[in-house]
């Protein structure tokens, strides 16, 4: 399994970077939250969660601050990104809020 969430998340970033030079559409987008739904669900665990929620909320605040700065290609990088990490963060902190819930 965490090869497969390892795999997951580097085809989710080489996708975010392809973005940057080609229209990845629609398709690609969905590719993108799925990505992120199993990097969500493999490669965070618990004692992980508080530290990648925190760092996805930087990367995404910053991400969408800075876009417009660098460049049609930067941002369309930053924006495929978002939307994978973003996927990913949402599962992870509804993992935490279960985990919460059942203590």
């Amino acid at each position: 399994m965490e090869m497969i969430g390892r795999l997951a998340f580097y085809v989710g970033l080489a996708i975010s970077l392809i973005a940057g030079w080609t229209q990845v559409g629609p398709t690609g987008l969905l590719a993108l939250v799925v990505l992120g739904v199993v990097v969500g669900l493999l490669n965070v665990t618990g004692k992980e969660a508080s530290r990648f929620l925190i760092a996805a909320l930087v990367l995404i605040s910053a991400g969408m601050a800075l876009s417009d700065i660098f460049g049609a290609r930067v941002s369309a990088i930053l924006g495929a990104f978002i939307t994978f990490s973003a996927s990913a963060a949402v599962i992870v902190a509804l993992k935490e809020v279960y985990s919460i819930e059942k203590d």
